[in-house]
């Protein structure tokens, strides 16, 4: 079967793979959706996106941090490493990177409504390109799996096989490194929040700036 490999960084190593909505005790998902439905009507007065789906909506609310069933992957390894290492409270753990080898037939397409009419009635947990109402997570080369059972951790063999740790004593050098192959905040958000990121980075690990920069 054809595949592709997709990457996710986290933090701590000691992190399960669960999404956002169902980390809390008490997980209810008629709950859940009931807050995704207040979002998208609240949402409106916000941001104006004609003929939008479900699965847009809960892509745009995952983007500004609603609880939703949805986990961020990348295509590009280094933007999973980034993410990683970005939370700077957790210095004192080891990250890590997962790998995973996505099949065609995982793949959610929203646009063929008889077959996906809803992000809540999904069977098994599937796999979403953003669409172009969402252009800095296409800049993170970015897609979502959606979790229909969000309160239970996400333990398939091919992500305990292919996993990358990073010590704690070496985030700081995936860090520089990272950051000398342009693969930084700056880059990866391409808007003001991520220039300023980069640069309040530089400035608290006093690292400098070419006269260039002046």
């Amino acid at each position: 079967m054809p595949s592709r490999w997709i990457f996710r960084g986290q933090s701590s190593e000691a992190w399960d793979l669960r999404p956002s909505a169902g980390r809390k005790p008490g997980y209810d998902p008629l709950f859940e959706e009931r807050v995704f439905r207040v979002f998208k009507k609240d949402a409106r007065l916000h941001t104006h996106m004609p003929e939008t789906n479900d699965w847009d909506w809960l892509a745009l609310g995952q983007h500004f941090g609603l609880p939703t069933r949805l986990l961020d992957w990348s295509t590009n390894p280094l933007v999973a490493c980034f993410f990683a290492l970005m939370d700077e409270s957790y210095d004192k753990e080891s990250a890590v990177v997962y790998a995973y080898p996505l099949n065609e037939k995982q793949i959610v397409d929203p646009s063929d409504a008889e077959t996906w009419p809803s992000p809540f009635k999904l069977k098994e947990v599937g796999f979403m390109l953003p669409s172009s109402l969402a252009p800095r997570i296409s800049n993170q080369r970015g897609l979502f799996s959606i979790h229909p059972r969000p309160d239970e951790p996400w333990r398939p063999k091919e992500i305990e096989e292919h996993k990358f740790i990073i010590p704690a004593e070496f985030r700081y050098t995936f860090q520089r490194k990272l950051f000398r192959m342009g693969v930084d905040a700056a880059h990866i958000w391409a808007n003001l929040e991520g220039v300023c990121g980069s640069l309040r980075w530089q400035y608290d690990r006093r690292l400098g700036i070419s006269a260039a920069g002046l």
